[in-house]
């Protein structure tokens, strides 16, 4: 491989490496504040197991101090009042699937009956269930989802076209910070621009601050590569509600 062509692969592994590392180090740093109890109560109210949590994946993903044992007290006090009559109830009402395997055999016949309780009581409000933001999980039986989808059709849309707008205005922050972070870079570049030629032999009695100046204007660049890819997320996420929305007419 010739020499230049060498060296800019070698630059663009060594910024993949670079970008990967910052974004871990992020990663890491959000995995710090989080309440591990609370994530383990949580998804056990969902019914779903520790391992199946997103949050959990992403942290252990990037060697993250996770607490395990808040996680799995949580987890484990989630579980109690996920088994009761009154929270399998509430997941039927919220539309969600009852995950027979949290709970005691000898409970069943009742925490069934519970959860189907609350299934048709979700079934019956189709606007509230499609405004939630939570997507039809087919649960409803036949003879209430010819009334129930209609309706949720149309709060879904609802609900999916003000997240457009959401995101939209989203797009427009974002946007305003992506060129407030150019014109500092270019401030910065032009200070460094200015700073005297080193003279060869000479000692560089400014190299502080041009160090200084180069660190920042790395910090800057890495900051506007973020929030290129944020821009990037928010305009997809658009582009998937649209073409939800299209599939409800």
């Amino acid at each position: 491989m010739p020499y230049k062509k060498l060296i800019k692969a070698s630059l663009f592994v060594s910024s993949v490496f670079l970008f990967s590392s910052c974004a871990n180090y992020f990663i890491k740093k959000d995995c710090e504040k989080k309440n591990w109890y609370q994530v383990g109560y949580d998804a056990a109210l969902r019914g779903e197991r520790i391992s199946n949590d997103p949050d959990v994946s992403q942290c252990r993903k990037v060697d993250a101090e996770i607490s395990e044992s808040q996680l799995d007290v949580g987890f484990k006090a989630g579980m109690s009042r996920y088994c009761q009559a009154e929270g399998v109830f509430q997941t039927g009402k919220n539309g969600d699937l009852f995950n027979t395997d949290f709970c005691e055999p000898n409970q069943m016949a009742m925490l069934k009956r519970k959860h189907q309780e609350g299934l048709d009581a979700y079934c019956t409000d189709g606007t509230t269930a499609g405004l939630s933001g939570k997507k039809y999980k087919n649960v409803c039986q036949a003879k209430l989802e010819k009334t129930f989808l209609p309706d949720y059709r149309k709060g879904r849309k609802k609900y999916l076209g003000g997240m457009v707008q959401n995101s939209e205005s989203k797009m427009q922050m974002t946007q305003g910070e992506i060129n407030r972070l150019q014109n500092q870079k270019r401030d910065v570049d032009n200070r460094l621009a200015f700073l005297p030629l080193l003279k060869i032999g000479a000692k560089d009695q400014f190299a502080p601050e041009r160090q200084r100046l180069n660190d920042e204007s790395w910090q800057i660049s890495n900051a506007i590569s973020n929030k290129n890819q944020e821009l990037n997320r928010t305009r997809q996420e658009i582009d998937n509600y649209k073409q939800e929305m299209a599939t409800l007419d």
